[in-house]
């Protein structure tokens, strides 16, 4: 765990300062997670350990799927709630790794919350959804929220080392930073409520244009009769190197298409960003672009496929493989 002695970098409003250890809490705060996909199991468990740390006692977990909660509070040691209605009844915080906005909406309409509850979300949203939701939150219930998506995939939120981008009031920022900070090797307050999805947004559909284009090139390269391992070694000790052209080998000229983010997901924010530049740069080109190819790479490939099954789907259009995988 990344408490006892461990500092991590906070961004806020352009400057940069120090955060240090959490320090036991005279106050006593009950913690809850829900949601345990991919990500958000092993977000809980930053989570729980955070609790124990803190304040000398598990956190709770529950899920849409009770029997991972089950499994999960057996493995590490956190305290298993059946369904939602019976965490958010003894918590002070919660968090919620879930796969949209509207599954967020969903779960927090379903149970009553405790008046001064803080939600914080690590869900990849939209961003007006997320606005919405947070002010009627606030206006009916009394209950607060910040908006805190990550990067860094499955390897991040394995070894506790995502980047956090967080959108909420200053005060509630401040009240959510520590507990965030346990799966973050980076946190930066973007804005507003609904800032940390913006930027999550832009972030996601920048990295699958850098997979299109890098795709594109090479397939262009490969029908020049340049091979794919040789064009891709120039251009990664070169200008046009990118995280994408890096991965290119390993995840998809191997053939495994193996990264580990689902390809509806990642169209998704592609979505979230499109939409956010609708209405703020109508004149945008290329993100729509991005993000009719993604769209179209999952009506081929489905939801499910990794979201690298995008470079096959550029490899199809135009009818030349970049490699074999051999």
């Amino acid at each position: 765990m990344k408490l006892g002695g461990m500092r991590r970098t906070l961004l806020c409003a352009g400057s940069a300062r120090v955060l240090s250890a959490a320090v036991p809490s005279s106050t006593t705060k009950t913690l809850g997670w829900y949601g345990l996909g991919t990500m958000g199991t092993s977000i809980a468990g930053y989570m729980h350990k955070y609790s124990l740390e803190k304040y000398g006692r598990p956190a709770l977990v529950a899920s849409r799927t009770a029997s991972k909660a089950e499994a999960l509070s057996g493995e590490i040691g956190a305290e298993y709630r059946a369904d939602f209605a019976s965490l958010a009844a003894e918590c002070d915080v919660i968090g919620l790794c879930l796969s949209t906005t509207a599954d967020v909406e969903e779960v927090l309409s379903s149970a009553p919350l405790r008046r001064g509850t803080l939600i914080v979300d690590v869900t990849s949203g939209g961003p007006a959804a997320t606005v919405e939701l947070g002010e009627r939150l606030k206006s009916k219930f009394g209950v607060r929220m910040v908006d805190a998506p990550v990067s860094g995939g499955p390897v991040g939120a394995e070894t506790g080392s995502l980047t956090s981008m967080v959108g909420g009031s200053d005060d509630d920022f401040a009240e959510a930073v520590d507990l965030i900070d346990a799966w973050s090797s980076k946190i930066v307050k973007c804005g507003p409520l609904g800032a940390g999805n913006a930027v999550k947004a832009v972030n996601n559909v920048l990295n699958a244009a850098h997979l299109l284009l890098a795709s594109e090139g090479v397939i262009a390269l490969t029908k020049y009769g340049v091979d794919a391992h040789t064009a891709l070694d120039v251009i990664n000790s070169s200008s046009g190197m990118s995280l994408q052209t890096q991965r290119l080998p390993q995840h998809v000229l191997s053939r495994k298409f193996d990264f580990g983010f689902q390809l509806g997901l990642m169209r998704k924010d592609c979505v979230n960003a499109a939409d956010l530049l609708k209405d703020l740069t109508p004149s945008a080109t290329l993100i729509p672009e991005v993000t009719r190819l993604m769209l179209e790479a999952e009506t081929q490939f489905g939801s499910n496929a990794d979201y690298t099954k995008a470079a096959q789907y550029l490899e199809d259009l135009a009818g030349c493989p970049m490699s074999t995988g051999k």
